[in-house]
């Protein structure tokens, strides 16, 4: 991977306007030079370490800021962090209830097999859930770009 790469502008600008930063806030709280983010929104360039620490800053995942960058847009960068931020609700949700279930099936089953059994259907049921949501979140994160 190249340590230089040339951005839209506009992109850097959109994102951190967006959150009504100045380049001076930004430049702060990436801890880079202003000289960094006034380049990245003048030329669009900017070394691995800069991308990485402006996305850390604005709170976006390196890729969603490159894809926003890519294509100048805040609107793909949102509906990229929409995704990400459904499928860890979805994970949490098939965590929670298997956790609720498991504890329901050994407090109700009167003996070991049949709780044994309960609990490798729960699983089977969780495995495919969490498989479900891994499937949907990379469709959105391709639909996205």
């Amino acid at each position: 991977m190249e340590s230089e790469m040339k951005l839209d502008p506009a992109g850097v600008r959109k994102l951190r306007e967006s959150k009504s930063w100045t380049q001076e806030h930004l430049a702060n709280a990436a801890g880079v030079s202003l000289r960094t983010i006034q380049r990245m929104e003048s030329d669009g360039s900017a070394s691995a370490e800069s991308r990485l620490a402006v996305a850390a800053a604005l709170g976006v995942p390196v890729e969603s800021i490159r894809l926003a960058l890519d294509e100048g847009s805040v609107a793909a960068h949102d509906k990229l962090s929409r995704g990400v931020s459904g499928a860890r609700w979805g994970y949490a949700g098939v965590l929670a209830g298997t956790a609720a279930s498991a504890a329901g099936i050994l407090a109700g089953s009167p003996g070991a097999e049949q709780a044994g059994t309960a609990l490798g259907i729960l699983g089977a049921f969780a495995g495919i859930a969490a498989g479900t949501i891994g499937v949907l979140s990379q469709r959105a994160r391709r639909n996205a770009r």
